[in-house]
């Protein structure tokens, strides 16, 4: 009996991964997951770790540091890849300076790339629509962000609508805030910042990161 010929599926050939492990166990995950469920590309593998109880931002960096290590192990990590960590500044800051800035050196000294925003993820929402500025806490951010979308929530999915239109307009203003704080000689995780979150979503976008340019 003729042996019938099955057609081989072409293999998906990664090229590059970014890994990435956040603070927030909806807020960015979704937001992360919406843009990897949206992008589909056949080279680049987006993973983000499940979110865990411990949300220091030392534990965050540890977790990566220990995620990586086990996939160059693996023999799964390369040169290509890397690994970054999402969190916010303002608690963090102000509950321990000291240990705020042991984990930023760690990160550092580890290779761990680092997208923090003050005082929170939503302020990366909001200049999506308009220009933030000045210092703000979390009640007033969400006030504002509900000008834009009315009911937020943590669990929703903003992309690609309302936000995938507005990225690159969001990574303008971020760098405004940058420039800002460049001038005015601020901690370079003050209140208001995004500091590295337009890098992180232009590496996923495939986007011109504006701010390697200058």
């Amino acid at each position: 009996m003729a042996r019938k010929l099955e057609r081989r599926q072409p293999s998906r050939k990664i090229t590059q991964k970014i890994l990435i492990a956040c603070e927030g166990s909806k807020t960015e995950p979704v937001y992360f997951k919406s843009i990897r469920n949206e992008l589909r590309l056949p080279t680049l593998e987006i993973i983000i770790l499940p979110h865990q109880s411990k949300t220091d931002p030392g534990n965050i960096i540890e977790r990566l540091i220990e995620e990586r290590q086990q996939m160059k192990n693996e023999k799964r990590w390369t040169t290509n890849d890397t690994a970054w960590a999402v969190f916010d500044g303002d608690e963090h800051i102000e509950i321990s300076r000291n240990n705020w800035q042991k984990a930023i050196n760690r990160a550092n000294s580890q290779k761990i790339k680092l997208a923090i925003t003050n005082p929170c993820f939503e302020l990366w929402y909001l200049i999506h629509f308009q220009d933030h500025l000045s210092q703000i806490n979390r009640e007033k951010l969400i006030q504002l962000l509900n000008k834009y979308i009315p009911e937020y929530e943590k669990s929703i999915s903003l992309y690609p609508k309302p936000l995938q239109s507005l990225t690159e307009t969001a990574i303008q203003r971020a760098e405004k805030i940058a420039k800002q704080i460049e001038r005015e000689q601020l901690y370079e995780y003050s209140n208001p910042c995004c500091s590295d979150l337009p890098k992180l979503v232009s590496s996923l976008l495939g986007l011109k990161d504006s701010s390697s340019q200058q």
